[in-house]
């Protein structure tokens, strides 16, 4: 019995340094994709070049990832579930529409400050690349989807006019911030001022007259 034991420990034991390995090398792979996207882009950034970054084996890529649009899906749900956390830690203490507005905004200049280049990179419609409908799968998609479920909220308590489409209303606040959050930064406008005309501007056109 004691040698059974220490057989099927030493299997165990085993089979988890072979997991730790992988996940190792994947999360070498996604710091390496992260990286080279945000610097090259997705067009000139290759599966070799991500493997030679991570300083892995090219085929140890294909373990991971079946191509690069699938390692870029990967890099986006990670940068997408890190801006999470940062909207629904500024969004503790918000409550009405003008608030909410102002604090998503600021938590997505935190999260720029932070991961530098990350959201550009991220935001790249790769659509194009796929025969498949991919749509759900990309970080605006489901940024936009965040804030139609955040305005029917506010809808069902009468902070937004009842007329308006709310999931249209979430594509096109993605839109202007990605669009205006452009601008800002190419004609340095003061970002305190940049979240409060934004802030102006969705509130007016959402807010029940």
């Amino acid at each position: 019995m004691a040698d059974e034991a220490a057989v099927g420990a030493g299997v165990s034991g085993a089979g988890n340094g072979t997991s730790r390995r992988k996940m190792e090398s994947r999360r070498k792979l996604l710091a390496a994709a992260r990286k080279l996207f945000v610097e090259r882009g997705y067009h000139d950034t290759r599966p070799q070049d991500i493997s030679r970054e991570a300083g892995v084996g090219h085929g140890t890529f294909y373990l991971h990832f079946e191509d690069k649009l699938d390692c870029f899906l990967a890099f986006t749900e990670e940068a997408a579930n890190e801006l999470d956390v940062f909207v629904s830690q500024n969004l503790a203490s918000a409550g009405a529409l003008d608030e909410v507005i102002r604090e998503i905004l600021r938590a997505i200049f935190e999260y720029s400050d932070e991961r530098p280049g990350v959201l550009a990179a991220a935001l790249t419609d790769v659509t194009v690349f796929s025969t498949g409908d991919m749509s759900r799968k990309m970080p605006a998609s489901r940024w936009a989807q965040g804030w139609t479920r955040l305005l029917d909220e506010l809808q069902s308590k009468g902070a937004v006019a009842g007329d308006i489409d709310t999931r249209l209303a979430g594509y096109l606040i993605i839109g202007a911030i990605k669009q205006g959050g452009a601008f800002a930064a190419r004609d340095h406008i003061d970002r305190d001022i940049f979240i409060d005309n934004m802030t102006t501007l969705f509130v007016r056109a959402l807010r029940t007259q």
